[in-house]
């Protein structure tokens, strides 16, 4: 494994993707953990422009689905809250500038959410799993059903209207600023995994760090552990629905 310090922009710009594998789970962040990012970087808005903060370690291994040609995709081991959270932040900005300054609403996309040549899939920077995928790419797609009543759309209705207060401040608050900050003054230790890791074990050992995985997270991993070409399908309409129907308790007892 290759450890090395990087930012939001040096993580995001390119033709590359950040795949959050099937026995990930979903997205978990609530109020709180959204409320003491947004301080953080309320606080670094208002220093010294030198100043940085750690927000915490990347765990990235390249996908077995690569070729040479077309976007490169990580597997997102861990730090996959902190990076769709930090999607989901520029996503909320993007939107609040969307109808003052369309110009800087479409350079976010271009430079952080999209990659703008690619089709399909690839064409998103961040993929969650499947359970918060249609969430996500409806943020980022702009459709009217965006904002839903899942943790990915709490999250994004969240940022909206913290950014809505913020207009009425005396100063406004610098949008731009805020921009910079969270893609250039965040700091990341991102990790490579190389490609003959196991990444299953290295999600199992980081067990340890964060929000704890529950019994279901360490079940689920286990079972795609051992899945190779039926994941997938496996996912979408075995375990997925399971997931949805019962809680983490409830899905452990069954198993």
């Amino acid at each position: 494994m290759k450890a090395s310090e990087t930012t939001l922009k040096g993580l995001l710009q390119g033709e590359r993707q950040y795949l959050v594998p099937l026995y990930q789970r979903r997205y978990s962040w609530k109020r709180h953990h959204l409320q003491q990012l947004w301080d953080d970087i309320l606080s670094l808005e208002h220093a010294d422009a030198s100043t940085t903060h750690f927000l915490g370690s990347l765990v990235l291994a390249p996908s077995p689905a690569n070729t040479p040609a077309g976007v490169q995709s990580w597997l997102v081991v861990d730090g996959q809250q902190r990076l769709t959270t930090l999607s989901i932040l520029l996503c909320a900005i993007r939107d609040h500038l969307r109808n003052g300054d369309p110009h800087a609403a479409a350079r976010i996309d271009d430079l952080y959410l999209l990659n703008k040549y690619a089709v399909g899939h690839e064409r998103y920077t961040l993929l969650p799993t499947q359970a918060d995928r249609r969430s996500w790419i409806s943020l980022v797609e702009h459709t009217p059903d965006a904002g839903g009543d899942d943790l990915v759309g709490q999250a994004y209705n969240f940022f909206r209207s913290v950014l809505a207060t913020t207009d009425d401040t005396e100063p406004p608050l610098d949008l731009a600023r805020v921009e910079q900050v969270i893609v250039g003054r965040l700091s990341i230790v991102e990790i490579a995994a190389h490609a003959d890791d196991n990444v299953h074990r290295i999600f199992e050992s980081l067990n340890h760090t964060g929000q704890r995985l529950t019994q279901a997270d360490l079940l689920r991993n286990y079972l795609f552990m051992r899945l190779t070409t039926r994941a997938d399908h496996v996912y979408e309409f075995q375990w997925l629905p399971l997931q949805n129907l019962l809680d983490d308790d409830q899905l452990t007892q069954l198993v």
